[in-house]
């Protein structure tokens, strides 16, 4: 038996809020349609959408088309029940500024993913770690699957953090294109991670970078745009869910979320 060899890479582990809701509030045949018209078709769409958007004055100066899509393509992902896992492998000998890439590449991957699902009605928590870890078909195992499932958990909106391991990384990297001037990179890098105070579970909030799932200049996006507000709630409504108490608040934390992206982030008037 071939010994499975573990790989250090990013990990990114998602769950569906309300999928309990869906399952109950429909009957068999149509939850079924749910599933297979979004998440099953889901991978396919979308990193075909994500192949294109880099090729001109790539944000991140990839030498060509090529180099981007080799990257979209060791993506890999596993779907099961309410829960998505993407993970990306990498070399950590490369150079610092191809890590940087493959990170930002991940991270566009996984913004895409909560954006498209949100649009569909299947509002995503999240959170990306870093480490060894091993997955062979649907077997996996690794610390940074664990970590990221936690911080998921934990988690009271539809948004998606970076764990402590994911966040010292990246603040390490950013630091270093600060430091070699490499500017480009660097917007790009405060483009698709930003600075959050994250609302949590135990009725706290704290500061995480977080991915930008709201606006971004790729194809692969589903513009969030008009009354907020309505956005969010029909997000969360969308296939008989039932806004229960515990799941209000959740709506109000993602308004509040898209807002302080729209207002901060790209400067866009929001409408109230």
């Amino acid at each position: 038996m071939t010994e499975m060899q573990p790989a250090a890479g990013f990990v990114g582990f998602f769950d569906i809020l309300g999928y309990t809701q869906i399952m109950l509030n429909n009957n068999i045949h149509k939850t079924s349609q749910f599933v297979s018209d979004t998440l099953m078709n889901l991978p396919g769409d979308m990193i075909d959408s994500l192949r294109s958007p880099y090729l001109v004055g790539s944000p991140l100066e990839l030498p060509d088309r090529d180099d981007w899509r080799e990257i979209l393509d060791r993506v890999k992902w596993i779907i099961f029940s309410d829960s998505i896992l993407l993970s990306l492998r990498f070399d950590p000998a490369l150079p610092e500024i191809d890590l940087i890439r493959s990170y930002l590449a991940f991270s566009i991957v996984c913004a895409a993913l909560m954006n498209r699902c949100f649009s569909a009605g299947f509002p995503l928590r999240g959170a990306i770690s870093v480490g060894e870890f091993f997955i062979e078909d649907r077997c996996f195992a690794g610390r940074p699957i664990i970590n990221a499932y936690y911080a998921t958990q934990r988690l009271e909106f539809a948004g998606c953090v970076l764990d402590e391991a994911a966040n010292d990384l990246v603040s390490e990297w950013r630091r270093h294109l600060v430091m070699v001037n490499e500017q480009s990179l660097r917007e790009k890098l405060d483009q698709t991670t930003i600075l959050y105070l994250v609302p949590l579970k135990e009725h706290t909030d704290e500061r995480y970078r977080t991915i930008n799932w709201v606006a971004q200049d790729s194809p692969a996006f589903a513009p969030i745009a008009g009354d907020i507000r309505e956005v969010t709630t029909r997000a969360f409504l969308m296939h008989n869910k039932i806004a229960v108490p515990s799941v209000q608040g959740k709506i109000n934390n993602t308004e509040m979320f898209i807002r302080h992206v729209l207002t901060n982030l790209r400067g866009e008037d929001v409408e109230a």
